[in-house]
């Protein structure tokens, strides 16, 4: 059973109290907490100094947000609906009352000790496993964009079982998709080429690809944030055609450009909550 922020509870009894002397007071919505889904790249492309710092910004991540997070981890690898790799889902108490408020206040206070000594460890030997059987495996298997055909459908749930939490999306990525079988099905790769008419029709394709056959129920109304961590793509393709790219597959889900933050992973506005 999910709580209450104690800060919106009090605001909540103030309202009533106002209520029950005739003034009629709105009390703004304000956000309980945070759903955390976040996508994990330790595909092959990814070297593995650049691997253990994703490691340990994800682990960051998770001990920094605050203790009602629901915490959720995907692999990025050939699969399109594979479940997560690791789910960390707290329950507390209602508050009905205010006297409620400390025995809420105590789980929140044991929840985040939970998370610092056992489900730290549970995280990274969730991650280590997905590193050890993903570098393993031949041939593309940097599937980004099929986890994008999943992603709105758990947006929708997640936002439908968790109504007063904010939504947000965590790519660690170098964010270039290598693929057999993308979103429509066909081979997919966001290598530039070394020849600059070559890579414009390169790139005029793919945003083409994604105009015909990249549909998704738009997520609008929901506004679900994505925060992209870039790991080592320099080499790869240009930061400026990738945030080119995918604010093109963002904007068909309907997330504003604006709700999409590229960082390093180090901003404490990733696990904080609007104040």
């Amino acid at each position: 059973m999910q709580t209450r922020r104690l800060g919106h509870v009090s605001l909540t009894l103030v309202s009533l109290a106002l209520a029950g002397c005739g003034i009629d007071k709105p009390t703004p919505h304000v956000k309980e907490g945070i759903v955390a889904i976040v996508y994990a790249d330790l595909t092959r492309s990814i070297n593995e100094e650049t691997a253990n710092r994703i490691k340990r910004n994800i682990g960051e991540l998770f001990s920094k947000t605050p203790p009602n997070t629901r915490f959720y981890l995907f692999s990025v690898d050939r699969g399109t609906s594979k479940p997560d790799i690791y789910e960390f889902i707290p329950h507390f108490s209602e508050i009905k009352v205010a006297s409620d408020e400390d025995k809420v206040k105590k789980e929140m206070e044991d929840n985040q000790k939970a998370k610092e000594e056992v489900e730290l460890k549970k995280l990274k030997d969730s991650l280590d496993s997905y590193h050890t059987l993903i570098a393993s495996q031949k041939g593309p298997v940097s599937c980004l964009t099929n986890k994008l055909n999943s992603l709105s459908d758990m947006i929708r749930n997640k936002s439908s079982n968790y109504p007063d939490y904010e939504i947000r999306v965590y790519f660690y990525s170098d964010m270039i998709e290598d693929c057999s079988n993308s979103f429509d099905g066909k081979p997919l790769a966001f290598q530039r080429n070394a020849n600059d008419k070559d890579e414009e029709k390169h790139l005029e394709d793919i945003q083409h690809r994604i105009d015909k056959s990249f549909h998704q129920v738009e997520l609008k109304s929901l506004r679900p944030k994505v925060y992209v961590v870039l790991t080592s793509q320099d080499d790869k393709q240009s930061l400026e055609n990738l945030k080119m790219l995918w604010t093109k597959f963002f904007d068909k889900l309907g997330v504003d450009t604006g709700d999409i933050v590229w960082g390093n992973g180090n901003e404490e506005s990733f696990w904080q909550m609007p104040k």
